[in-house]
């Protein structure tokens, strides 16, 4: 048997690292507009076990007994940041499709075995410790009720040939009006989920190869700072920004270059109990600096 903690015990304990995850960027935080009725709870942990369901018939749950190099990783990083481990399911899906799923009492994490055969060690640490970021930051139940609202991955396609069509009928019309609202708050999450791989890693080279190799499938024949350079270089005028507008997540070269201003600033060096250097950026600084990186107007979600 899988060897981790019951979800009985997950439920009724806070871990300590959860309350003092202050190195989420703000707009990713939980606000009571964000606080769900235990009615959408309970579809949210309906699909997840739907879906969980599905992930079981080409995939095992990882513990001592299966990829126990990447369960023992995967501890490490609850650890790290302070968490409970969460049960996950291990099988061969591409590296960009690996989530966490599920309401903040109950997730699951689904990971590649792709990725975490071929992926150094450093490199897994960043990848495990970014799904477990929204576990920290108490963000998972209105992350996956994000999915299921705009589609992500399929989750809603999967709801409604398990519920029938009225999911459809009652979350069609919503899913503009979920990227339009949420989008942006999403995005941040997603940034807040790579500050919590950097954390577990602790190297901005190893979690900006990470990156690279979730987003490329290989594993990349590229420094990050060539990638950037690429990037910068051809950035005049591209539509990409309009198009990121309505993404469910920055694109990757953003990422990189906001995980690189959160490695030098104050809110790190907190996160690892060291003194900040006086060159460090301070919380406001690093807000202001990602914003401008995002594009992000200060305008409330």
């Amino acid at each position: 048997m899988p060897n981790w903690i019951p979800l009985a015990q997950f439920a009724q304990r806070t871990p300590q690292g959860i309350a003092q995850a202050d190195w989420q960027h703000p707009v990713s935080r939980p606000t009571s507009a964000m606080t769900l009725r235990a009615g959408v709870e309970e579809v949210v942990d309906t699909v997840t076990a739907l879906q969980r369901a599905e992930w079981l018939e080409d995939g095992v749950y990882v513990g001592t007994n299966a990829f126990a190099e990447t369960y023992e990783t995967l501890v490490e990083c609850a650890r790290c940041l302070g968490v409970a481990v969460p049960p996950a399911v291990i099988s061969p899906i591409p590296a960009r499709k690996q989530r966490i799923l599920g309401t903040d009492a109950r997730p699951f994490l689904h990971l590649s075995s792709f990725f975490l055969r071929t992926a150094p060690v450093a490199e897994r640490q960043f990848a495990l410790g970014r799904l477990l970021g929204p576990i920290a930051t108490r963000r998972v139940t209105s992350d996956s009720l994000y999915a299921l609202l705009v589609d992500d991955g399929g989750l809603r396609t999967l709801a409604r040939r398990s519920l029938g069509p009225t999911v459809e009928v009652a979350l069609a019309p919503a899913s503009l009006a979920a990227r339009l609202l949420w989008s942006r708050s999403h995005r941040m999450s997603e940034i807040s989920a790579d500050r919590a791989g950097l954390l577990c890693t602790d190297s901005i080279t190893n979690a900006g190869r990470a990156l690279l190799r979730m987003a490329l499938g290989v594993t990349p024949d590229v420094e990050p700072d060539a990638y950037l350079a690429q990037l910068n270089a051809h950035r005049d005028g591209s539509p990409g920004k309009w198009a990121e507008l309505l993404a469910s997540s920055p694109w990757t070269h953003k990422r990189i270059g906001a995980l690189k201003l959160f490695s030098t600033s104050q809110a790190y060096a907190r996160a690892q109990q060291r003194e900040p250097d006086a060159s460090s950026l301070s919380d406001v600084d690093l807000d202001a600096a990602v914003d401008a990186l995002l594009e992000i107007r200060p305008w409330s979600a």
